[in-house]
């Protein structure tokens, strides 16, 4: 799935050239959120959405984030909440983490104000760097969301040992509808399990345990257990559902197999 995504930069836009292009879906800025209540609507961001739809293409949010606090973010929240009030959208909604001005704060404190900016929406994510996602977040403790990674390279693939959900792999794109360049992106990865596995062409993909054992689960809440990977241990995945890691394993000393879910999806390769 080919993408973009664009805030009031980009200026007007042609979305049914857009639409023409091969273009799939696209990520609309909200605006920026502060630490002043001075929260900012982008000025292109209800008609971006209006024309978005009418071509139908799929829809995502990203909001520019200046805040430092939990009690700035807790404000920021509420802004976004209204500003989405009623509209659908198929992609997340995605946290973007990039800014000079807060790239100096605790590691513990910017994951925590990802943390609470995710879990305040049913379908949500972080956007940052290479660098920022390494060295500025701690990136085990967010993979349970949606991933954005920035990494612009003209390589085919991304270079980060974390799962990626959508990467951003050019700033310097070109795109029929858009004067100028514009970001480019790739969907990596589907919500639905249907649609990772539902093609001929499709690879399974692999589940790497970590240096702990990992229950699994028969059901996404995880209430009922039905086994557990040993550290280290390799098996079949189907993707992820739910937030959930689906893994095919071997039941220890036999010969028999077992579909469940996994908690840590670090481990989906």
């Amino acid at each position: 799935m080919k993408g973009i995504d664009i805030s009031e930069h980009n200026g007007y836009i042609d979305f049914e050239k857009v639409k023409k292009a091969g273009i799939d879906f696209v990520i609309i800025r909200i605006g920026w959120i502060g630490n002043k209540e001075n929260h900012t609507v982008d000025e292109y961001f209800e008609e971006y959405y209006k024309k978005a739809k009418e071509n139908n293409l799929k829809i995502g949010f990203y909001v520019y984030s200046y805040v430092k606090s939990e009690n700035a973010m807790n404000s920021a929240i509420n802004w976004c909440k209204n500003k989405i009030s009623g509209k659908t959208y198929e992609y997340p909604i995605f946290l973007d983490v990039e800014d000079e001005q807060i790239s100096n704060l605790d590691k513990n404190l910017q994951t925590n104000l990802c943390r609470l900016f995710c879990n305040s929406f049913e379908n949500s994510g972080i956007y940052a760097s290479l660098d920022w996602f390494k060295n500025k977040l701690k990136i085990n403790e967010l993979l349970n969301y949606k991933i954005w990674l920035a990494q612009w390279t003209s390589s085919n693939n991304h270079s980060a040992n974390f799962r990626v959900d959508l990467w951003q792999y050019s700033s310097n794109g070109a795109v029929e509808g858009i004067n100028g360049r514009v970001d480019l992106n790739k969907c990596l990865r589907c919500d639905n399990i249907e649609d990772i596995t539902g093609g001929e062409n499709e690879v399974m993909k692999i589940y790497q345990n970590g240096s702990t054992v990992e229950n699994v689960y028969a059901d996404t809440n995880l209430t009922n257990k039905i086994g557990y990977l040993n550290k280290y241990e390799k098996c079949d995945c189907y993707g992820i559902f739910n937030n959930r890691a689906v893994v095919r394993y071997k039941v220890d000393n036999s010969s028999n197999y077992k579909i469940g879910f996994c908690k840590w999806i670090g481990g989906v390769k």
